[in-house]
């Protein structure tokens, strides 16, 4: 058979154009980053220059709205749907755990691939290993190089879990589907190695044959093993002596490698020439975990509470969005549009040229259109979550948010209002942010405040909070006479949530998991597909 070359000529002309105009799509996933903790929301303590420069030539998201748990809400982002459809929305996976995404979700290298693109993840998996087919090079990732677990040491890169401090190895390379550990990568920093492997690839990728997507979630700065939580170079340590608190300290130079990590992720793609097509999202999983929570010194000021709550410190994601190509029209703005992280899987696919009406069962909303600056946001209400073991459920609709028991489950009393730990130890002084476009401001804490969710008219316990006129949750308008119907539909919503939710998944730890049995190393360690009920 004769094949034209002119044809020829001209069908891979129009290849290579396709290819150079679908852009290349980088998620950058912060670990327990806190509002406070960078210095585009006004942080003091904290400068993230390379953070800032990509935030203000961005889009800086200002109503954007995660999970409270890593496991949650990284599923609901590579899924763009609520974790109570498939049964994760109850707490993070465990290393020991026969738990994980469910296979029949699709993930979104999933469907980017079907555009031609190709994947790759970097650093922390946290959605089930139990089985090989739950980790990431079989969900539609090329390779993979990062932990499976949620926590590991930042210089060894163990992980020590399970009932009985079960440790072992859990850092990994896995291509195609061939899984192996890393042993001789001990002793560097886990932040260094992820930014040095997203350099190369962003470097070696050909960019004639497809796109790339890329995504790389920093473990930082989630705390590590217990008993040395926090670490960095001692280094960058020094460089915040002026830090009395120690954690607080080390949490500073955990930021500043995450903020070098990204800068040199950007200069890779400048040098590459690729960047003015690459569609960059940075984002945090969850509000960040404060004043020695899990042995972590994040700081969400002046939100109230942090990780693992439904408050707005826990569930408010530090954000922004940077696409030159596409979104330059929003460039330098701060977004108040209403957004979730399921909204990511939809808008992807149609920066990807993906017909988003062929996508079914999504709770997602493409923000394409939003972020282009052609329409305000799709999105007028979303689910916080439904945690059906501590009976807590939370949802928004337009400025209100409704909240179920979401009471402190912790003796500390976590679920506050904290400044950042300050400069002097002798006064003990503590560090409130300067003014930035993006910051929230509330005035001080009011001095008599009621803050147990209770209801005296409905004897349950409720909060109902207007978030936009008051995001730091002072105020309960539960009872207000005023604002029954909003009440009463925004509990209707809520009970539709719960209603929906599949039973959730939360197996007990399985002693064949123990690294003991397998080289000191976390692995999969079983043939089974199947995740036990609870």
């Amino acid at each position: 058979m004769l094949i034209c070359p002119l044809f020829f000529s001209f069908f891979l002309t129009s290849f290579v154009e396709s290819v150079d105009q679908k852009p290349n799509i980088l998620f950058i996933v912060a670990d327990d980053l806190g509002w406070n903790d960078v210095s585009f929301h006004g942080s003091q303590q904290i400068p993230t220059p390379n953070i800032d420069r990509l935030a203000r030539e961005g889009t800086i998201l200002n109503n954007y709205y995660v999970l409270p748990l890593c496991t949650p809400s990284r599923a609901a982002l590579l899924t763009g749907r609520y974790p109570i459809r498939y049964g994760l929305q109850h707490s993070a996976i465990g290393a020991a755990q026969r738990s994980g995404l469910p296979l029949h979700e699709k993930i979104i290298p999933q469907y980017l691939n079907q555009l031609n693109y190709t994947s790759h993840a970097l650093g922390k998996w946290q959605l089930g290993f139990f089985n090989e087919r739950y980790t990431p090079t079989f969900r539609g990732f090329e390779t993979f190089y990062g932990h499976y677990s949620g926590k590991t040491d930042y210089f060894t890169h163990q992980n020590e879990d399970g009932s009985d401090g079960w440790i072992g190895l859990d850092w990994h390379f896995d291509v195609n589907g061939e899984l192996s550990s890393v042993p001789e990568d001990f002793g560097q920093y886990s932040t260094h190695l992820l930014t040095s492997r997203a350099c190369s690839l962003i470097s070696g990728h050909d960019y004639s044959q497809s796109p790339l997507f890329l995504y790389v979630a920093y473990n930082a700065v989630h705390t590590a093993n217990p008993g040395d939580p926090l670490q960095a170079p001692t280094e960058t340590v020094l460089q915040f002596h002026h830090i009395w608190n120690t954690g607080r300290r080390k949490f500073a130079a955990m930021v500043t490698e995450l903020d070098r990590g990204v800068g040199e992720i950007v200069g890779a793609l400048e040098a590459t020439g690729k960047r003015e097509n690459t569609f960059i999202l940075f984002t945090t999983d969850n509000g960040g975990p404060t004043n020695g929570f899990d042995e972590n010194w994040a700081n969400n000021w002046p939100l109230r509470a942090g990780k693992g709550y439904f408050y707005e410190g826990g569930i408010r994601g530090t954000a922004f969005v940077n696409f030159p190509a596409q979104f330059g029209a929003r460039a330098g703005q701060v977004s108040t549009d209403l957004i979730h992280i399921c909204d990511w899987l939809p808008t992807v696919v149609e920066a990807a040229g993906g017909d988003v009406e062929t996508l079914n069962g999504l709770d997602g909303m493409s923000m394409f259109g939003t972020l282009a600056g052609e329409r305000s946001s799709p999105r007028h209400e979303f689910l916080v979550n439904v945690n059906p073991s501590a009976n807590s459920a939370g949802v928004r609709m337009g400025k209100f948010k409704l909240l179920k028991n979401p009471e402190d489950k912790f003796s500390e009393g976590h679920d506050d209002w904290f400044e950042a730990p300050g400069r002097s130890a002798h006064i003990n002084a503590t560090i409130k942010p300067h003014s930035t476009p993006s910051q929230v401001n509330c005035g001080p804490v009011p001095y008599e405040l009621n803050m147990n969710c209770h209801s005296r008219v409905r004897s349950q316990h409720l909060c109902l909070y207007d978030i936009e006129n008051d995001p730091c949750e002072f105020h309960n308008l539960v009872d207000d006479d005023e604002y029954q119907e909003v009440l009463k539909k925004l509990l209707a919503l809520m009970r539709l949530y719960e209603e929906e939710q599949v039973p959730y998944i939360n197996p007990h730890m399985d002693p064949q998991a123990s690294p003991s049995l397998h080289n000191n190393t976390w692995v999969p360690w079983t043939d089974s597909i199947v995740i036990p009920k609870h």
